[in-house]
């Protein structure tokens, strides 16, 4: 087995979040009047209330993108496809340390795991880069690898 390194999973990562996070920022914009609180915020950066409620909505905005993304990959990761559409177009999946498909079950704990990587300023996905395995933290937790190859 060829471990997928740290670039490659970030590569994927990318394909798949920025559409997710076109798609959440629209959604605000045109429907929760984040057009408006952004131009109020752009218009005058010294009201206090304009920046903090600018704040608070890119934060949800955040949040939700990263939500979205998590259910996503702990679908997708469990799925025939091994991974995200992201992992498959750059050729890289999600097994067990047998080489096997992981189940829906396991997928959710990797997932809900990535917050674990995500929250001490990212070190557990950047851990992907030094471990021998490749291994970020939350594929440590979920006892998975992320390989190259299709399914």
């Amino acid at each position: 087995m060829k471990y997928a390194g740290f670039w490659i999973r970030f590569l994927a990562y990318l394909i798949d979040i920025v559409p997710i996070s076109v798609v959440v920022v629209m959604v605000f914009y045109h429907y929760y009047d984040f057009d408006q609180t952004w131009s109020t915020y752009r218009a005058d950066r010294q009201n206090v209330e304009a920046r903090v409620q600018y704040m608070s909505e890119r934060n949800l905005i955040r949040e939700t993108s990263f939500g979205i993304w998590l259910v996503y990959c702990a679908l997708m990761e469990s799925s025939a496809l091994q991974g995200t559409l992201g992992k498959r177009l750059v050729g890289i999946k999600v097994t067990d340390r047998d080489g096997k498909r992981i189940s829906f079950g396991c997928s959710v704990i990797r997932n809900l795991s990535k917050i674990t990587s995500y929250i001490p300023f990212l070190i557990g996905f950047t851990w992907a880069a030094a471990s021998k395995q490749k291994h970020a933290w939350h594929d440590m937790l979920a006892k998975t690898d992320v390989v190259r190859g299709k399914p």
